[in-house]
């Protein structure tokens, strides 16, 4: 028989943190982050700190969906069980966390540095800046996962989503954590149409679902160059302004129709000319 481990629990803030004993420093690095975080994307975006937010340090897919779950969501999980797992399957050996709404709770689940070095990077190395630093690593995780924690009630795109969390990164980070040459992925993609929601990103290749996370990631940052405090606007607007992709095109004179097949160009000559270097070599 396994020997049953009991769980520890740490209150950072409004945030719950939730590990096993051997993952102290983990927990440690997670617990520096968190206060950090939350000033930078209230900063950044006026959001405020989610309401019951759980983070755990994730050694298991299953186990992270069961155990953060409220009792009643845990039934409601085994139920769907079968229309659910084979997306969580096929997602984890390459995500080094996650984040999920359950009723009323947002969890957040975290890989210790041992799991995030046995990940698969196929994705990763396409878009991140190569990054040794355990801590930073860890830093970087839980800043992302908090901004999707804090924006959760907004039910972001996936693209805005994405990349309102890795702008936040950099700016906690104080550098640039995605690859200037990622741009290149938006000169040479060859679809250019809305991008997908996180059930149909999750069924794409490398090359596409890298393509889609630096979209949102040069689209953020050219929005927050071009119209600054815009995205900081619309997130405090009421629901019903809250159409992202029609007032965004609206705000940068742009037919809904044609804005995905534009924006791509659009941010690679913006960057190419702002920041020499960045496209094509």
């Amino acid at each position: 028989m396994g020997k049953t481990i009991t769980m520890e629990t740490r209150k950072i803030n409004s945030i719950t943190v939730v590990y096993d004993p051997g993952e102290q420093e983990t927990v440690d690095i997670i617990s520096d982050t968190v206060e950090r975080s939350l000033l930078r994307i209230h900063e950044s975006w006026g959001l405020g700190n989610p309401h019951d937010c759980w983070i755990y340090v994730m050694t298991s897919w299953q186990e992270f969906f069961f155990q953060s779950a409220p009792w009643l969501w845990r039934i409601l999980l085994a139920i769907t069980f079968p229309f659910w797992y084979s997306r969580a399957r096929r997602t984890w050996p390459y995500s080094a966390a996650w984040t999920l709404r359950v009723g009323g709770r947002v969890a957040i689940g975290i890989k210790p540095p041992r799991l995030l070095e046995v990940s698969d990077k196929s994705i990763g190395v396409l878009m991140f800046i190569e990054e040794k630093d355990v801590k930073i690593k860890l830093s970087h995780l839980t800043c992302h996962e908090l901004t999707h924690a804090c924006s959760v009630h907004l039910k972001l795109p996936a693209w805005l989503n994405e990349g309102i969390a890795a702008v936040t990164v950099d700016r906690l980070l104080e550098k640039q954590t995605i690859r200037s040459d990622s741009l290149e992925l938006l000169r040479k993609f060859k679809t250019k149409e809305k991008p997908p929601t996180y059930q149909k990103l999750s069924r794409l290749d490398a090359e596409a679902i890298a393509y889609y996370g630096v979209l949102g990631y040069w689209f953020v940052k050219y929005l927050e160059d071009v119209r600054p405090g815009f995205l900081k606007q619309l997130f405090s607007s009421p629901p019903v302004s809250r159409i992202f992709d029609k007032v965004i095109a609206a705000e940068l004179d742009i037919e809904l129709d044609s804005l995905w097949s534009k924006v791509p160009g659009m941010i690679f000559a913006y960057f190419e000319m702002t920041e020499p270097g960045t496209g094509a070599e």
